[in-house]
């Protein structure tokens, strides 16, 4: 790498990464548990949305290839981690997934705009960083404006 605002940039991309893969399993295994009849709408939703995230994925390994990472993300880091094992063993209700994949959004979303970052670091002029944020942002939105009225409805 040619400098530390690079290796800074890719630091980045590698926790993006990661948490996006995270993301698109979390996707990958809610769309399975609410492939039912009654639960269409959220498995088209949560479909779409894991196509999305496969995608970034794609995009963001390939970023960290062209700017000489490291690879340092292993699919080990992932299979650890406590909220992809618990949600391969116990079934959910839809609401739960929706908690979980908003927090899991949320949690993207501030890695790659940190609420501190006055100094307006090189890796935010990022076209794959730019991307990361958008498409959470979109989807966060779209799991609110989907889901959350129709659970604000069914609790009056």
């Amino acid at each position: 790498m040619s400098s530390n605002c690079s290796a800074e940039t890719v630091g980045i991309l590698e926790e993006l990464l990661a948490q996006s893969i995270l993301l698109r399993n979390l996707y990958k295994i809610a769309r399975w548990q609410t492939c039912n009849g009654e639960l269409c709408r959220m498995h088209l939703l949560f479909e779409g949305h894991y196509k999305e995230q496969l995608r970034l994925v794609d995009v963001l390994m390939d970023r960290v290839r062209m700017l000489g990472g490291t690879g340092r993300v292993l699919a080990g880091d992932f299979l650890k981690g406590p909220q992809l094992s618990c949600g391969v063993r116990a079934h959910r209700a839809p609401d739960r997934w929706v908690d979980e994949l908003l927090d899991a959004h949320e949690l993207v979303l501030s890695t790659a705009q940190p609420a501190g970052a006055t100094d307006n670091p090189q890796w935010m002029h990022e076209f794959a960083v730019g991307l990361v944020v958008l498409t959470n942002d979109m989807q966060n939105v779209s799991l609110r404006e989907q889901w959350l009225p129709a659970r604000n409805r069914a609790r009056f």
